[in-house]
């Protein structure tokens, strides 16, 4: 689409020039009706087309002003695996008009991910990170949003790109403050029906899936039982905790479970079967992070056992 800003100007010029040239000719016109010669005629004629012209041009500039004004405030829309890549170092602000969107796969919803948003699209995810505790009524799972980059920073974070305010401190990225929320994130669809995870395997992921939700089939807790979060010796306060999901084949995987979230101190459930959750990476480690405790484990019924009769029996006799 090319671009016309200020055609709404050059046209309003246009028409106050073409009012100006043609008015004493038609007011003479009106003067004078019997000098209305052939040549006259066409002079009218081309005046009054020149005004129209004028007018209908000077309406389209100022739609196509207005309709450019609204995109270049927004910008174009990006990737989410494009806007990581502009991240430059440990910090990087974002000037250019930018923005994205995509499916809300992970919330404060539990308190698994607080005052944080994981927004995925078909490129991969990212974390942003939010000053507020009520994104989940806001942002709901399976909500499309779109995030209007220009003012925030990408940061990173042990090779993990993050989405939030430029940093003021020691971080890579700040909170967006709650009060510029609207500014920044908008819903566009509150249930896009498309949040669904991708089925992987333990040895299947990289760093670059790093944000994406995913589901685990067939697989198992080894701390069945356990609380999903300890507590510090010391102080007796509950803990970041790694907790480690096996499959079939023997292969091992971590999950990163936060105090915060609901179900901090409950037991670990037994079983075997999926888990749904966000691919978590920092310094060239992976792990998962749990979405909505969804968690579907089933326990296999235990086999009959064989039991003899206690009654006393006899091998027939063979006949004859």
């Amino acid at each position: 689409m090319r671009r016309i800003a200020g055609i709404k100007a050059r046209s309003n010029q246009i028409g106050i020039r073409g009012s100006s040239a043609t008015m004493p000719s038609l007011r003479s016109s009106a003067e004078r009706p019997r000098r209305q010669t052939p040549r006259y005629r066409a002079m009218l004629r081309a005046a009054a087309g020149s005004l129209l012209f004028a007018a209908a041009l000077a309406g389209a500039a100022c739609n196509s002003a207005t309709r450019l004004e609204f995109d270049d405030e927004n910008g174009p829309f990006v990737s989410i695996a494009h806007l990581k890549s502009l991240c430059r170092g440990s910090s990087t602000r974002l000037t250019r008009e930018l923005k994205i969107e995509g499916i809300v796969t992970a919330n404060d919803i539990r308190d698994e991910f607080p005052k944080t948003l994981v927004v995925e699209d078909a490129s991969g995810g990212i974390e942003i990170a939010v000053d507020r505790t009520d994104l989940a009524n806001l942002f709901p799972l399976g909500a499309r949003v779109s995030v209007y980059c220009s003012g925030l920073a990408l940061g990173d974070y042990g090779g993990k790109v993050q989405l939030g305010a430029p940093p003021t401190g020691e971080y890579s990225v700040d909170r967006i403050p709650g009060s510029e929320l609207d500014r920044y994130i908008r819903c566009t669809a509150l249930n896009a029906g498309t949040r669904r995870p991708q089925t992987v395997r333990f040895a299947e992921l990289t760093a670059g899936d790093a944000d994406r939700y995913v589901r685990f089939e067939t697989v198992r807790f080894l701390e069945a039982g356990e609380p999903w979060c300890g507590r510090d010796p010391e102080t007796g306060a509950l803990q970041t905790t790694v907790r480690t999901l096996a499959d079939s084949s023997g292969g091992r995987f971590p999950v990163r479970v936060l105090p915060s979230c609901h179900y901090a101190e409950e037991p670990v459930p037994p079983g075997t079967g999926s888990v749904n959750g966000i691919v978590d990476y920092f310094n060239g480690e992976l792990s998962l992070r749990i979405v909505n405790y969804e968690i579907d484990l089933a326990i296999a019924e235990a086999p009959p056992k064989a039991c003899l009769s206690a009654a006393e029996y006899s091998i027939p006799r063979p006949t004859r």
